[in-house]
């Protein structure tokens, strides 16, 4: 993921383009001034229909919720006086839809009668251009895979669980659409789940039949077999090496678990084919298992009626810049709510979905190949994205650096201006490098997961020739539950509620967050907002109160404009020694803002008066500015020299090393414990 945007790519291009560029550039855009009205239709290509921001009143996006019975929350001012949106509506007709089931046939109808009819695309290997399945052609082995599982023994209905252990792929939301078929439930599993994780999940959900992509998982699974006594069989998503296909065989029969092949799968289903069973709209269509900072994963009941509402939600939103023939890239994990609730808005819609090739490092390729138009991304792709682009710039002579910068300045009056467009003369020369790293076709990137410094947003917004909005949700909202209205010229905010909720901020006393002072801890409500958690009644009573809202444990506050502002952390509080209260991640937000810092850990206990940090470098920038003040070392020895109060750590907090969550949270108690000694080494040496 982190070479999305590669030094040597950029470096290589860029001031070649803006060479290539630059005479043509100055005296274009002294002729463009002066007859600006004339050449405008002709140099720009707008991104979004006529209908964009025509009524928007940019100092008041949201209202209160009154005519939705709710005066104290807000909703989004484009909702007006009309209900929260509970059903879904075709694009093109006046269909309906109340469950994800009926919606994917909505969207099979669009891509057919309006678009190119095809649905799920990959690749074969990095030589080769992406193979498509389409609409039809999907629904089919859909239901293959469906009447398969059924004539191996798994039910139609609430009570069969089938789990996916897999990254992105065709397979993936074909065993997904098979248990949309049938009403069953379907629980995603992910490789950094860890061992005790998948066996409380496996155990939790009574999981009998497993999809698995990779041989190491099976290997796992079939390890763990006596502590998950109810699994049955693993179906087989991808081909492995005829010797690991073979150890894989051998093992599963000694201990009982039947294999068997997707394809073989799918032939036992054409053989005997099952009627499908349609699911109803408050039926559950996934168990999603939060990882969380403490404990074992919680498992998010999400409902038809979730997801449903948020499809339409989203198709409102983006209806502006969108038409029937838009794609999807899928490389963020699909395990997780946020991915998967975008890529069934696609699928609703009649768009295509390209899934990448598995590794991340080379995404950059599959872009190439698939010129996507909407891309959902999170904060370290577009900060390593915009290192990349800055590092390129200070490299730059004078003048080419001056050609730069004048397109920075005409884009940042188009984005004042609440619009973007392809301008021929700055997009398509001086810009044209870096937006075709995206694939080059690039409409609408949606940031989310965790919160996108307001500087690289800003700069995105001018070079990317795309919308870039930043949004926010939980899994227990199934993923999404405000964005930024396209066209919207602030940052540092996440926009409005979706239409299908209303949100209202609710007092924290402890940390002296009033409502009435437009600040509190954010709570929702509407049809997105999820069941519950599976089995788990006091963690449910937790998140949810008796009047159904969600509450969130974010902090935040109203903008003047009415976007919302994240501000705190609820639950992240510890107190001094000396009675004060400590928000640790207000100052890790605001630490690491420098570009010097990658993450930072902020710790204290009540038996101490102040707070002490760890803190990993950014390598990179780090051993540039040590050789540039010939200081030497690599990363391990310049993080050797410490200051008292201030660990430098040279390696990064990742899921692998169980510091991180999956959705990229900092795990505060395992911290704790993994810098133990430090933590302690520097309360001494201050003391």
């Amino acid at each position: 993921m982190d070479r999305l945007v590669t030094d040597n790519s950029l470096s290589n291009s860029l001031p070649t383009t803006l060479a290539v560029g630059g005479a043509f550039a100055l005296v274009a855009g002294a002729i463009i001034h002066r007859h600006r009205d004339k050449f405008t239709s002709l140099l720009v290509e707008n991104l979004a229909s006529d209908e964009l921001n025509r009524d928007t009143d940019w100092a008041n996006l949201t209202i209160p919720a009154r005519t939705q019975g709710h005066p104290e929350a807000r909703v989004a001012a484009s909702l007006g006086s009309r209900p929260l949106l509970v059903k879904g509506k075709c694009a093109t007709d006046d269909r309906t839809f109340s469950t994800f089931y009926e919606g994917f046939h909505i969207g099979k109808a669009i891509a057919t009668q309006h678009g190119d009819d095809r649905c799920l695309g990959y690749r074969v290997d990095r030589s080769s251009e992406y193979q498509w399945t389409t609409y039809g052609e999907t629904n089919d082995a859909a239901t293959e895979i469906g009447s398969g599982l059924i004539q191996l023994g798994e039910s139609h209905g609430q009570n069969t669980f089938i789990g996916i252990y897999a990254i992105n792929s065709v397979e993936w939301m074909t065993a997904s659409l098979a248990c949309h078929s049938h009403s069953m439930i379907y629980v995603p599993l992910y490789d950094t789940l860890g061992e005790a994780a998948i066996v409380h999940i496996v155990n939790q959900t009574s999981l009998k039949t497993v999809f698995v992509d990779k041989a190491e998982n099976v290997l796992i699974l079939l390890k763990l077999v006596e502590q998950i006594s109810t699994l049955k069989r693993i179906i087989l998503t991808k081909k492995f090496p005829d010797e690991k296909d073979l150890e894989i065989r051998k093992k599963a029969k000694e201990v009982g678990i039947e294999i068997m092949s997707f394809n073989q799968l799918r032939e036992l289903g054409r053989s005997k084919p099952v009627a499908h069973h349609p699911p109803k709209p408050e039926d559950i269509f996934e168990i999603c298992y939060t990882s969380g900072t403490t404990g074992l994963p919680k498992g998010a009941m999400l409902t038809h009626k979730n997801v449903v509402c948020l499809i339409q939600a989203a198709a409102e939103f983006f209806r502006p810049v969108f038409t029937e023939l838009e794609v999807l890239i899928s490389y963020l994990p699909l395990a997780h709510s946020y991915e998967q609730t975008i890529e069934l808005y696609c699928l609703c819609q009649g768009f295509k979905i390209g899934y990448y090739l598995g590794d991340v490092r080379q995404l950059s390729d599959d872009l190439a190949v698939l010129k996507p138009t909407l891309m959902p991304c999170v904060p370290r792709l577009l900060n390593r994205m915009y290192d990349n682009i800055q590092a390129t710039i200070l490299q730059l002579t004078p003048f080419k650096r001056y050609l730069f910068n004048m397109a920075l300045s005409a884009k940042t009056h188009e984005v004042d201006q609440h619009r973007i467009a392809r301008h021929m003369i700055w997009d398509k020369l001086l810009l044209k490098r870096i937006q075709q790293r995206l694939g080059g076709r690039i409409k609408l990137i949606v940031s989310g997961a965790a919160p996108l410094s307001p500087t690289i947003h800003q700069f995105l917004k001018r070079v990317c020739g795309a919308y870039v909005v930043e949004g926010y949700g939980q899994t227990e909202c199934c993923g999404i539950s405000t964005c930024q209205v396209l066209g919207d010229e602030t940052v540092g905010n996440i926009g409005v509620p979706l239409n299908c909720n209303m949100i209202k901020l609710a007092d924290v006393p402890d940390m002296q967050y009033f409502a009435k002072d437009n600040v509190g801890e954010l709570c929702i409500k509407g049809a997105n907002v999820f069941k519950g958690y599976y089995k788990d009644e006091e963690k449910t009573r937790e998140a949810l109160d008796n009047d159904g809202w969600l509450h969130t444990g974010d902090v935040a506050r109203w903008a003047p404009g009415g976007q919302i502002e994240i501000i705190d952390r609820k639950k992240h509080m510890f107190k001094l020694a000396q009675g004060e209260y400590v928000a640790p991640e207000r100052i890790e937000n605001i630490h690491v803002q420098s570009h010097y810092i990658a993450q930072v850990f902020v710790y204290g206990n009540g038996y101490k008066s102040f707070t002490v940090a760890i803190i990993v470098p950014d390598a990179d920038i780090l051993e540039k500015y040590a050789r540039k003040n010939n200081i030497s070392g690599d990363i391990v020895e310049l993080c050797k020299k410490k200051v008292k109060d201030i660990y430098l750590h040279p390696e990064l907090f990742t899921v692998e090393n169980n510091l991180l969550t999956p959705t990229m949270k900092t795990k505060r108690p395992e911290l704790g414990k993994y810098f133990e000694k430090e933590l302690e080494e520097m309360y001494k040496n201050i003391e």
